[in-house]
C-alpha cells in the first residue's frame, strides 16, 4: 500500500548521508529517530511548507517530534497556523494511501472529515494567548475518544516557547482488553467456536465453555482439562494420525501453527462429531514449545453436506456410466451470446463449442472407445460445419432457445459413416449468455435403416402387385388365346400360375432383396427331383439376382421345363437337361451367361408357329433382362441362351 502511494512522489527517497551538503550537522542532531518517518521528516522540503527548514524548527516542536517518533504508539503533530502535520511509522499505517504525500500538509487537508467534527474547538484552542498575557486562561483538552481503526484517539494542545498554544500532540492507543475480549466472546458464542490454552509444562488446558460444549463436558471442568483426556475422546481411527502430526509439528522448530480435521466421540452422548482445529504453537527463544493456543468449532453439517454430495455425485456418474444413452456435456468459451443472429450464433458454436464430459455409451455411438476419446472434440466433429443439414439441426436448436425434446439429427462417426440420433437437450442461459448445454441422445440409425427398407418394401410392393397382376393377365390372356381346348387352357394356366407363385416364395424368403440363380433354378426343376440324378444337371458360381430379374428368370425356366416334360428331353426315359452359368466381369456391369441344353429326347423340329411360351422366354424376358435370348431347335435337343447384365 505503502509502494502504491509513493509512485509518483516528485522527490525520491535518499538516504540521510546523501542530505548533508544540504543539511548542517545541527540540524540533524536532534533528528536522530530511525524508522521510515525519521527518515522521511529528514529528507523532506520543509522550507516549501509554514515550518521552515528544520534547523529553524523551535525547540518545543522539535523535542514533541522526538517524543513522537519514540512512541511504539500512532502520534501526530499538527503544528503552526496551518497546522502542518508530521506523524511517526505506526500512524502512517492508519493513513493508508495518503501516506507519505499527507506529510507536511496541513491538518484539514489531510483529514477533513475530522475537521469537520473538531475544527471549531481547534480554532478557539489555537487563538488563546501566551502565559505572559493578561487573564490567561487555563488550555482545555482536545476532544478525546474519536477512533480510527482499533484506536483510540485523544488530542493535546501544546505551546511553544512563548507559551501560546502552537499546534497539537494526537497518540492513539488500542481500545481496551476488556471490549475486545467481550467482542470476542460474543463472537465465540454465536459461531460456537472453542478456545483452549494448552500449557505443556503442567501438561492441563484451560477451555472456553464453547469447547466443552463441542465435546459434552461440564463448563466446571475447563480449568482442568487435560490433554489426555482429550485424545480419549478422539474417534480411535483418526487418534494415530492427530498424535502423529501433533508430534512431528511440536517436534519442528519451524512449525509455528497446527490445522486438521478429525472426529470426537461427544463425552456425554456418544455421539460421533466432525472437529476442525487450528492451533497456534507458542516457542520460547530457542525454539521449544512452551505452550498452545488454539480454536476448534463443529463441521459435521459441513461433512454431511460434503457426503450427500459426494454420493449424489457418485450415484450421478454410475447413472451415466451404465446408460445404455448418451449423454454429453458441451461447453462455450467464451459464452455464446443468444441475441445475436441465428447464423452468427451457428458460426460462433462451431467455434467456440467443445466437448467436456460425456459417458461411454455416447463415445462407442461415435465409433470411439472411451469417453475420453470424445471429451475436448469440437461440434464439428459430429456435424460437419460443410454440411448443411447439420446446419439446419443447429438452427432448429437455436430457435428453440436451446430445450429440445426428440429432435433427430443426422451425424457421423469417427469413420464419417452416417448415424441418426433421437436428442433432447437443455441450455444453461445466464444473461442471455448460453455456457453449457446438457444432451442425452439414442442411436436410432437402425430404426431409420428399418423405417426406409419399409418404405422401400412398400413401395416395391404396390410395385410387384402391379407386375404381377398384369402378368397373370398377360399369361391368362396368352394361355387362352393359344390353347385348343379348355381342359389344355387350363392346365397351361395352372403351371404357370404355380410357377409365378414358386418364384415369389424364393423372393419372400429374401425379404424381396433378391434371389440366389441356384435357386430359381432348383425351384424350377423341383417337380421333377424324382427323375434320376443324371437326367438333371445344373453347375455355375453363386449368382445373387434382383427381384425383377429373379422373377422373370424364373417364368422363363418354367416355361422351358414345361416344354421338355411334355415335347422335349425329358418326355421319355433316356433324355436329360444340364443347365450352366457364369458371370463374365465387365464394365459397367458384370454380364451373365446362362445355357440350357437339352439332349437325348425325341427329334425336334423347328415349330411352323410360336406359342406364348416362345414369345415369353425371346421377347419378355430378354426385355426384364434388358439383354439377348436366343431359343434354337436343335435336331438333338433345344438350346436356350441368355446373355444379360447383372444390373
Amino acid at each position: 500500500m505503502r509502494d502504491a502511494a509513493l509512485e509518483g512522489a516528485p522527490t525520491p527517497l535518499s538516504k540521510p548521508w546523501d542530505n548533508r551538503d544540504q543539511q548542517d550537522s545541527g540540524a540533524t542532531s536532534w533528528l536522530l529517530a530511525s524508522g521510515e518517518m525519521g527518515e522521511h521528516i529528514r529528507v523532506h522540503d520543509w522550507e516549501a511548507t509554514p515550518l521552515g527548514s528544520l534547523q529553524s524548527w523551535p525547540q518545543s516542536l522539535r523535542t514533541l517530534v522526538d517524543l513522537m517518533l519514540s512512541s511504539r504508539h500512532p502520534a501526530c503533530v499538527a503544528w503552526g497556523a496551518s497546522l502542518t502535520l508530521l506523524y511517526n511509522d505506526s500512524f502512517a499505517s492508519i493513513l493508508g494511501l495518503k501516506h507519505p504525500a499527507a506529510l507536511g500538509m496541513p491538518y484539514r487537508d489531510v483529514w477533513p472529515e475530522m475537521w469537520a467534527r473538531h475544527g471549531s474547538f481547534i480554532d478557539s484552542v489555537m487563538k488563546i494567548e501566551g502565559r505572559q498575557a493578561p487573564g490567561a486562561t487555563a488550555v482545555p483538552e482536545g476532544p478525546a475518544g474519536w477512533t480510527m481503526g482499533a484506536f483510540t484517539f485523544s488530542m493535546t494542545p501544546v505551546r511553544d516557547e512563548t507559551g501560546k498554544v502552537a499546534g497539537f500532540y494526537c497518540s492513539g492507543t488500542e481500545k481496551t482488553g476488556r471490549e475486545s475480549e467481550e467482542r470476542l466472546r460474543q463472537v465465540q458464542e454465536a459461531a460456537r467456536i472453542g478456545s483452549f490454552e494448552f500449557d505443556r509444562i503442567t501438561g492441563h488446558a484451560v477451555a472456553s465453555p464453547e469447547y466443552m460444549e463441542l465435546y459434552g463436558l461440564a463448563e466446571d471442568r475447563s480449568k482442568a482439562f487435560s490433554y489426555n483426556a482429550w485424545i480419549l475422546l478422539v474417534h480411535p481411527e483418526d487418534r494415530t494420525r492427530i498424535e502423529a502430526e501433533t508430534r512431528a509439528a511440536v517436534a519442528d522448530p519451524a512449525r509455528h501453527q497446527l490445522d486438521y480435521e478429525f472426529r470426537i466421540f461427544r463425552a456425554d452422548t456418544g455421539e460421533m462429531r466432525w472437529i476442525t482445529a487450528r492451533t497456534k504453537l507458542i516457542r520460547d527463544a530457542e525454539g521449544r514449545f512452551v505452550r498452545s493456543l488454539g480454536a476448534q468449532w463443529d463441521i459435521t453439517a459441513e461433512k454431511d453436506t460434503e457426503s450427500a454430495l459426494r454420493e449424489s455425485e457418485e450415484r450421478y456418474r454410475s447413472f451415466i456410466t451404465r446408460s445404455s444413452e448418451g449423454i454429453w456435456l458441451l461447453e462455450f468459451n467464451p459464452p455464446l451470446d443468444t441475441r445475436l443472429p441465428v447464423e452468427e450464433q451457428v458460426e460462433l458454436a462451431y467455434r467456440h463449442g467443445r466437448f467436456v464430459d460425456c459417458n461411454d455409451a455416447m463415445a462407442r455411438m461415435y465409433g470411439l472407445a472411451r469417453a475420453e476419446d470424445l471429451i475436448g472434440r469440437t461440434l464439428d466433429f459430429a456435424l460437419p460445419s460443410s454440411d448443411p443439414e447439420a446446419r439446419a439441426y443447429l438452427t432448429v436448436i437455436i430457435n428453440a432457445g436451446y430445450s429440445v425434446t426428440g429432435a433427430e439429427s443426422a451425424e457421423q462417426d469417427a469413420a464419417g459413416n452416417r448415424k441418426h440420433f433421437d436428442n433432447s437437450m437443455t441450455g444453461i442461459v445466464e444473461d442471455g449468455q448460453l455456457k453449457r448445454l446438457w444432451g442425452i441422445q439414442r442411436d436410432i440409425t437402425d430404426r431409420k435403416k428399418a423405417d426406409e427398407q419399409r418404405t422401400l418394401l412398400i413401395n416395391e410392393l404396390n410395385h410387384r402387385v402391379k407386375n404381377t397382376l398384369a402378368t397373370v393377365q398377360s399369361i391368362a390372356s396368352q394361355t387362352l388365346r393359344n390353347a385348343e381346348t379348355a381342359s389344355e387352357a387350363k392346365e397351361a394356366l395352372e403351371m404357370r400360375l404355380i410357377a409365378l407363385a414358386r418364384a415369389h416364395d424364393v423372393l419372400t424368403k429374401e425379404n424381396w432383396e433378391g434371389a440366389e440363380l441356384k435357386d430359381i433354378v432348383a425351384q424350377a426343376l423341383a417337380p421333377y427331383a424324382i427323375l434320376e440324378e443324371e437326367r438333371l444337371a445344373m453347375a455355375g458360381p453363386e449368382v445373387r439376382l434382383s427381384p425383377r430379374i429373379a422373377l422373370a428368370l424364373s417364368m422363363a425356366l418354367q416355361e422351358l421345363t414345361t416344354n421338355a416334360v411334355k415335347y422335349g428331353a425329358l418326355s421319355n426315359a433316356t433324355g436329360r437337361v444340364d443347365i450352366a452359368w457364369s458371370v463374365e466381369p465387365a464394365e459397367p456391369w458384370s454380364r451373365l451367361h446362362l445355357r440350357w441344353q437339352e439332349s437325348g429326347g425325341p427329334h425336334v423340329q423347328a415349330p411352323t408357329r410360336f406359342g406364348f411360351g416362345s414369345r415369353l422366354i425371346e421377347r419378355s424376358l430378354a426385355r426384364e433382362l434388358n439383354g439377348d435370348v436366343r431359343i434354337e431347335f436343335r435336331p438333338e435337343g433345344i438350346l436356350c441362351t441368355v446373355d444379360a447384365p447383372l444390373s
